[in-house]
């Protein structure tokens, strides 16, 4: 039996949104706490998302949720924090791993990583603004190579974050936990206080109910296909919703976004025709036909 396991949903762009939470709760399988997508921090202050202020807003889980801002001047990120706390959010969580070439040249994300100096003015504004329990910060191992991490780490923990995420996929089998097996053997080879787990949780977004059975030594449950078209339906339904008004395109494109993942895994033939699909009775036609 392990010791208690943090375990958390990863944020990507477009797919862990409030729909996909919801989901999640409709099946029963909740991470402990998760990140939301990033808000751009810019110095000419604009409004910030609305749609992913939503997954904070309107969070119906009842898991805490931080924020994740993606930028890189100290004064903007800390207004920006601050803003963000103004609504019901559990913290901030500092992206200092995106990899997108389009953040990196702006010095964001994993560009942060480029210098020490412009690294740690941002880390010190803000902690200097939000509370304790209520930063965090997901951070690759290095910009060019994984021996930079040796002079990465004392900056960030001269702060004393509240967590840290290290985002280590390239380095470390790979770094994907995909099921009950690879996240033992994270647990084993690094001994962390968490996983996140992201593009696996879209595929299998019954992995935190395996893995909290894994880890409280129960034998985790394994779904079938016709759960994955409960799933489908459910998400179906919870993206509908998201829509004010209603464009059948756009409904069925946002779905193929989140089952490009989820078609890992399945017949060959749920994803040819899959992203083929034009309506919403054609796409879930073609679930049910392969799934049922």
């Amino acid at each position: 039996m392990h010791r208690r396991m943090l375990l958390a949903l990863a944020p990507m762009k477009d797919v862990t949104d409030l729909a996909f939470l919801k989901t999640l709760k409709d099946l029963n399988s909740l991470p402990d706490y998760f990140i939301t997508e990033y808000f751009r921090t810019v110095a000419h202050h604009k409004k910030m998302s609305p749609y992913i202020l939503r997954s904070i807003d309107e969070n119906p889980t009842g898991r805490p949720i931080y924020g994740q801002l993606v930028g890189h001047e100290p004064e903007y990120l800390a207004r920006d924090a601050l803003a963000l706390m103004e609504h019901d959010c559990a913290g901030v969580d500092l992206n200092m791993g995106c990899p997108a070439p389009m953040v990196c040249r702006r010095n964001a994300g994993g560009g942060m990583l480029r210098s020490l100096k412009a690294m740690d003015a941002a880390l010190g504004a803000l902690r200097d603004v939000l509370p304790a329990g209520a930063f965090t910060v997901k951070c690759r191992l290095g910009y060019e190579n994984p021996d930079e991490f040796e002079r990465i780490l004392p900056v960030i923990a001269a702060h004393t974050p509240d967590r840290v995420c290290i985002h280590a996929r390239t380095v470390v089998a790979n770094g994907n936990i995909v099921d009950a097996a690879t996240a033992d053997a994270w647990v084993r080879l690094a001994r962390p206080a968490g996983l996140m787990i992201g593009r696996a949780a879209l595929r299998n977004p019954w992995i935190f109910s395996q893995l909290h059975d894994r880890f409280q030594g129960r034998v985790p449950a394994s779904p079938t296909f016709r759960d994955v078209l409960h799933y489908i339906r459910r998400l179906h339904e919870r993206t509908l919703e998201m829509q004010e008004r209603y464009v059948e395109e756009k409904h069925i494109h946002r779905m193929k976004k989140y089952l490009v993942y989820t078609a890992r895994g399945l017949p060959y033939s749920f994803d040819h025709y899959m992203k083929r699909a034009k309506t919403s009775r054609d796409f879930m036609r073609i679930c049910e036909d392969i799934l049922d």
